[in-house]
């Protein structure tokens, strides 16, 4: 069963976060531009925000899953 449950985390967590990186453009026009992740990160800091989020998922994913 356990096995079962991290087996649907994976899939469920590569799949948030793949979507996080293919779809950051949407998701800025979705939610706005974000003022601090501009500031720190510099111009487009919002879209490098969402593909950074998107890779702290998938790791954060295979981290329960493989640990």
């Amino acid at each position: 069963m356990a096995f079962l449950l991290k087996l649907l985390v994976l899939v469920l967590g590569l799949g948030v976060g793949t979507a996080l990186i293919k779809y950051n453009y949407q998701m800025t026009h979705l939610f706005g531009h974000n003022s601090l992740a501009e500031q720190y990160l510099g111009n487009g800091g919002t879209y490098t925000m969402w593909r950074l989020l998107g890779i702290v998922v998938m790791l954060g994913t295979f981290w329960y899953v493989f640990h």
